[in-house]
């Protein structure tokens, strides 16, 4: 195996992945990288006196979005398997909580996410999913397998879609205000989803451990909501993956196969 790659290492689209690395990022076995690179149907580069497969990031992102093509199809069968096992019964959490989601790949995304907002929906809360519109679109694909009702859900403003705020403290004063107004309207209970990648990009990180604390003051604390904030291991440091830890203590409560993938 070659050397391990740091998380904010890996997010560079030009960094060459082992196929260990590769699978993890796929989510599929390595006996299928080999087959399909062996075909010629996904690129990789050979290194070494040993021929060891190095694959770039940019051609992995390439593969998984190619749906209409056999590639993205074979993908698509391995995790359509993988989504139709998520977990079905409900978790029990407490209003108050405010939880931390890692994940290493964009299914590993959808299999923490879509059971969690699927509780919520399911049990009657108002849900919020906040980040850049392709999770977005993951995540609602994931969903309507589970809810065949989920545009009904949208139109209906019991799950609300969002990007976070170009001007960053005001997205607590959203939140805030959109949960005031809910409540006014009969509503009892709330989860909020968030893949903090979407505000991390344009922040720094100390910026984004001051946001984390104030929510947890402001709304966490002070409503009934139940939040899930999602961490990409693969773009997220260490230190700051060590301090979503910290600033989550609630996670350790919850089912780590429902926070973890």
């Amino acid at each position: 195996m070659g050397k391990s790659l740091r998380p904010h290492e890996i997010a560079d689209a030009n960094e060459l992945l082992d196929i260990g690395q590769a699978a993890a990022f796929l989510n599929v076995s390595e006996a299928s990288l080999r087959r399909w690179t062996n075909s010629g149907r996904l690129p990789c580069m050979r290194v070494g006196q040993r021929r060891e497969r190095r694959f770039r990031r940019e051609d992995l992102i390439g593969f998984l979005e190619n749906g209409a093509s056999g590639i993205g199809a074979a993908v698509g069968r391995e995790a359509g398997k993988k989504l139709e096992n998520l977990p079905e019964m409900p978790v029990t959490v407490t209003h108050g909580s405010h939880l931390c989601g890692m994940y290493a790949s964009d299914l590993g995304r959808i299999t923490i996410t879509v059971p969690f907002l699927l509780d919520g929906l399911n049990e009657g809360s108002v849900c919020f999913l906040v980040g850049p519109t392709r999770f977005r679109n993951e995540i609602l694909k994931g969903l309507k397998k589970k809810r065949p009702s989920l545009q009904t859900d949208i139109d209906a403003g019991r799950l609300l879609l969002s990007e976070y705020h170009h001007a960053l403290r005001a997205q607590n004063k959203y939140f805030r205000a959109v949960v005031d107004k809910k409540i006014a309207e009969g509503a009892q209970s709330f989860r909020i989803v968030g893949d903090v990648w979407g505000m991390r990009a344009r922040v720094s990180e100390e910026f984004l451990v001051e946001y984390e604390a104030d929510y947890d003051r402001l709304i966490a604390r002070k409503y009934p909501v139940v939040t899930l904030c999602l961490y990409d291991a693969r773009r997220f440091s260490g230190v700051e993956m060590l301090n979503a830890l910290k600033g989550h203590r609630d996670t350790f409560r919850y089912p780590l196969e429902r926070a973890l993938a």
